[in-house]
This record gives C-alpha cells, sequence and structure tokens, in this order.
C-alpha cells in the first residue's frame, strides 16, 4: 500500500456514464442528478454533470441555469468549454447545460468534437456523467451513449415494458 495515496485519487482512469431511458418521465435526469452529486459529495471526486438533450433541457431547469450557454453552444463553435462550466455546488460539481443554440442535435451528436470534448472533461474529472435523450424518444440516444464509458438505463416500475427496455438494450 501506498501511504501517500488518497481515497479518490488512484490509478483508475476517468470514466463518461451515460444516463438514458426508454420514455419520457422514467427519472433519467433525477438519477443522472443524483449520481453526479453522490459522486462528488460522497466520494469527493471532480464531477461534471452534461446535458446531452438538446430537447429538453432538464438538467439546466433544474439548476436555476435555464438560457445559459451550454454544450451546443460549444459544438457549434461559439464557445470553448471553459465558458460554459457553472460550478454548482461547495463540492466538485460543475454542470454543462444543453445550451441555447439549438443547432441541429443530430448533427451535434454525431460531431467529432464532441468526442474531444468528451475527452476534456474526462482529463480535467474523475467522472463526466452524461443526461442522454430517451432512447425511444430520439434517434440520437443511441448516438451519444457510444461515446460513452457505461450507460445506464433507468427504468419505471409498473410502466416500463419488456419489450420497450429489449429495444433500449
Amino acid at each position: 500500500l501506498d501511504p501517500t495515496a488518497s481515497a479518490g485519487h488512484d490509478s483508475r482512469r476517468p470514466l463518461a456514464i451515460g444516463v438514458t431511458s426508454p420514455t419520457f418521465g422514467d427519472g433519467k435526469t433525477t438519477v443522472a442528478m443524483a449520481l453526479a452529486a453522490s459522486l462528488s459529495q460522497d466520494f469527493e471526486a471532480d464531477v461534471t454533470l452534461v446535458d446531452a438533450d438538446f430537447h429538453t433541457h432538464s438538467i439546466g431547469r433544474e439548476y436555476g441555469l435555464q438560457q445559459v450557454v451550454g454544450l451546443s453552444d460549444v459544438l457549434n463553435g461559439r464557445l470553448p468549454l471553459q465558458a460554459v462550466t457553472h460550478r454548482v455546488s461547495e463540492a466538485k460539481m460543475s454542470v454543462v447545460t444543453a445550451g441555447t443554440d439549438p443547432g441541429d442535435p443530430a448533427r451535434m451528436a454525431r460531431s467529432e468534437h464532441l468526442t474531444t470534448l468528451i475527452e476534456n472533461m474526462k482529463r480535467a474529472n474523475e467522472y463526466v456523467v452524461i443526461d442522454l435523450p430517451a432512447t425511444l424518444r430520439s434517434m440520437n440516444a443511441p448516438v451519444l451513449a457510444k461515446r460513452c464509458d457505461g450507460v445506464i438505463v433507468v427504468v419505471k416500475a409498473g410502466q416500463t415494458t419488456q419489450q420497450d427496455l429489449e429495444r433500449v438494450l
């Protein structure tokens, strides 16, 4: 054991974790926010929570960051990532909203610039939690999910069907 090593600062590589669900209202944004907050507060990890659901803008709304610059503004070349990263707590957590420049969500999801942005966020954080669109409601969700190291699928008890879950997976 290395006595100089501290918890949370070992040799693990940073992770980008996507959170999706089959449809709207399944609780994916709530889970993404709770995961990011828990990693930041409970494990004292540097975390960035990213809203990649360009249709709902739920993260910005939940953190009182409506109509502020975010991911779409970076992907459309208007601003650098640092200009759209908002510190939201005393913990080590930042938020990147979906942004104000709607552009073409499909083009943004396929953008190689997005891959570079996620890698840059991983270099600056231990975790990047990405709120993805609802998979059965957006053709962009699978494209965005491929840019993550892992994806959590949130289902709603008593509502999500086995068929919908199989389609998502």
